[in-house]
């Protein structure tokens, strides 16, 4: 199978066609509009997360060593990028998908994403609490997109490194390397729900399939999972809805306290390959 690095070019190649596409000739890739509050973008910007699935499975598919959980990954990541993709074209329009419907889309995606990681049958314990990581992890990333370059950084540092830069999942890493130049320092293109979610599950593989036997592994999961659970609890405890986005993630905390936005990035990607360093 082809070196996973070449994912970069291929994700760059399809992101460069696919905004050439929708600024050309068709509007394809919905728009996420400026909105008051925790919106601090001027004009419409494009989401293009969903070209990072076409990027990642063409080794998912074809790579020998992927497989038998090859069907289970692709079925996971294709889920979390549709549900993602639905959304963001509704919201495009001011029309949320209904939270249970999401919630629901990406159950069904964590369950494919624990049984690419582990085998429901002789571990059914196991398997549940990956179920668990997966539709968590999947929202705590999605959570975190809310910056430019922090979740297109985390997760390559993070793919990268819990792959060790070989097979499917480093091919995501890659792909998530490639969508950086167009995030940050000057957004371009976002990476919408569609490419959080896919992105997020395909870290729950990456680190789902470690854990049991290297319990370690959860910390390269530590950065999202962390802003996730302080800002869930946040907004329960002043009674608001936990899926209504607001400003009190971490990367709005250490902006508030005087980095500046543009070192954000940097920032949370050097704490990622800190803890992938670690574990």
């Amino acid at each position: 199978m082809i070196a996973a690095a070449w994912a970069a070019v291929v994700g760059t190649a399809l992101l460069a066609l696919g905004d050439l596409c929708n600024r050309r000739w068709f509007g394809w890739l919905p728009d996420d509009p400026p909105r008051p509050g925790r919106k601090q973008h001027a004009r419409p910007t494009p989401l293009a997360g969903v070209l990072i699935l076409p990027t990642i499975a063409p080794w998912l598919w074809f790579e020998p060593a992927a497989w038998p959980a090859a069907p289970w990954a692709l079925a996971a990541v294709a889920l979390a990028t549709l549900v993602g993709f639905v959304d963001d074209r509704g919201k495009e329009h001011g029309r949320d998908l209904d939270w249970r419907r999401k919630a629901a889309g990406l159950l069904l995606a964590a369950l494919a994403a624990a049984t690419a990681a582990g085998d429901p049958l002789q571990q059914p314990g196991t398997w549940l609490a990956l179920v668990a990581f997966a539709f968590v992890l999947t929202n705590a990333v999605n959570f975190l997109d809310n910056t430019d370059g922090v979740v297109a950084g985390l997760a390559a540092a993070t793919l990268l490194g819990c792959s060790g830069g070989t097979g499917w999942t480093a091919a995501a890493g890659f792909a998530a390397l490639a969508f950086v130049p167009w995030n940050w320092p000057r957004p371009r293109l976002f990476l919408g729900d569609a490419g959080a979610y896919t992105l997020g599950i395909t870290m729950a593989i990456a680190i789902g399939s470690r854990l049991p036997r290297e319990p370690q592994a959860l910390a390269f999961a530590a950065v999202p999972m962390l802003d996730f659970v302080q800002v869930v609890v946040a907004r329960l405890w002043l009674g608001l809805p936990p899926w209504v986005g607001d400003r009190r993630h971490l990367t709005h905390i250490v902006h508030n306290l005087g980095l500046p936005k543009v070192a954000v990035a940097p920032l949370f990607v050097a704490l990622a390959l800190l803890l992938a360093r670690w574990a």
